[in-house]
């Protein structure tokens, strides 16, 4: 009888340390998934934050797109000489012809011609077509001087005129920029540069000395 007396409470010891085990494993397992839980529900906000701004910068670029148009910025191949996009610049629909040749003008002058000055003085009537009228000006230390061999830096005369090659790129630069071909709405006929106020006459820039169209 003793011996089963103490089989019995032998099987209720073993069962409850079971159940104990068990229970205790239950909590580790619970614990566990809370932390689990806890860290999905912050992934969850990181990415609803991020699909948030995400979305608010798909809105400005959407509305930034109806209200800007795109205009390449070209400049010519070294080898052939051959038009070619170099960047682009984004321009307000809005903006009078003036504001946007000028914006053409900075973009050039920043990207290809160490912000040496391009002035577009005016926009002139010739014969039914629209004539956006640009000056090349030298820098503020070279202004008034004549004497090509004393002009410093970077100058139109001695470096963006000189040679066949770098006549014709810078030719090419500025012509088929301020021109736009491929662009389709309301734009200039034609454009025609000067050089200090004055008509340009350069052995390797011919183009720039007369009015080119689109």
């Amino acid at each position: 009888m003793k011996r089963k007396v103490t089989f019995v409470m032998f099987c209720i010891c073993l069962c409850l340390l079971f159940f104990t085990g068990c229970s205790n494993s239950l909590k580790n397992e619970n614990a566990n998934l809370s932390k689990e839980i806890d860290s999905l529900k912050a992934k969850n906000q990181d990415l609803e934050k991020k699909v948030s701004e995400l979305t608010e910068k798909v809105k400005k670029y959407e509305e930034k797109n109806i209200t800007e148009d795109i205009y390449p910025i070209y400049t010519a191949n070294i080898d052939t000489y051959k038009r070619e996009i170099h960047s682009y610049v984004n321009i307000n629909k809005d903006e009078i012809m003036m504001n946007k040749i000028t914006a053409l003008s900075k973009a050039l002058s920043e990207n290809f011609f160490n912000n040496l000055p391009i002035e577009v003085l005016n926009i002139e009537q010739k014969n039914g077509k629209s004539i956006a009228v640009i000056n090349l000006n030298e820098s503020k230390e070279n202004q008034g001087v004549n004497d090509y061999s004393k002009l410093k830096g970077y100058t139109w005369a001695t470096k963006y005129f000189q040679g066949s090659t770098g006549g014709t790129i810078t030719s090419k630069t500025l012509i088929e920029t301020i021109l736009e071909r491929e662009y389709t709405g309301e734009w200039i006929d034609g454009v025609k540069f000067l050089y200090n106020n004055k008509d340009i006459d350069f052995e390797h820039v011919p183009d720039l000395a007369n009015i080119n169209y689109r």
